[in-house]
């Protein structure tokens, strides 16, 4: 059965909640410690929550601020409830001090996609701001196209793989795409 999408901070608070408590007794989580694996840092494995503290409306501000945008409602409540949140699904999602343009992040990579082919998904990804990767595994990218701001203010999300060579898999907003990458089924 599918769960609804967090979408305020008190939902997005139980859901971290239980999903925090489905990975730390993981048997995922375990083989990777067993593993030397370090998906999860000691500090929060020794807090047991893979979150970190809330971001206060100040440091969201001043990220939509450095970026000229205003990011989607449901992120923004996602972040005043965890700046920031080690193995969610297949990524680490940033913070606020690192949330960013994929273009400045990384820009040698849409370089290196700069393929006639691609033009199309290459045009998204320069105006999508990015907001996790998988730090150390296999090249997961989460990003929000903010040229795909719906009435309701929130953005159309991708998941890309590029060293699978995959295009950009779109998702109607960043909690459909947390709740659909992370429900067991998923693997996670």
């Amino acid at each position: 059965m599918t769960t609804p999408s967090p979408l305020t901070t008190a939902e997005w608070h139980a859901w971290l909640r239980a999903y925090n408590a489905r990975v730390f007794d993981s048997a995922d989580l375990r083989t990777a410690i067993e593993e030397d694996r370090q998906v999860i840092s000691q500090e929060r494995l020794d807090a047991g929550w893979a979150g970190t503290e809330p971001a206060g409306e100040a440091a969201i501000v001043a990220v939509e601020e450095r970026l000229g945008v205003r990011l989607p409602p449901t992120f923004r409540n996602f972040l005043k409830v965890s700046d920031g949140w080690e193995y969610l699904g297949p990524v680490d999602v940033f913070g606020t001090d690192e949330i960013g343009w994929l273009a400045d992040i990384d820009g040698d990579l849409l370089e290196a996609w700069d393929l006639d082919w691609f033009q199309e998904h290459l045009a998204i990804l320069r105006r999508c701001v990015m907001i996790a990767h998988d730090d150390g595994g296999s090249g997961c990218w989460w990003l929000l196209h903010a040229d795909s701001v719906r009435e309701d203010g929130e953005w159309t999300a991708y998941e890309w793989w590029p060293g699978d060579g995959m295009d950009p898999e779109p998702y109607d907003d960043f909690a459909t795409m947390v709740r659909e990458l992370t429900e067991p089924s998923s693997g996670a």
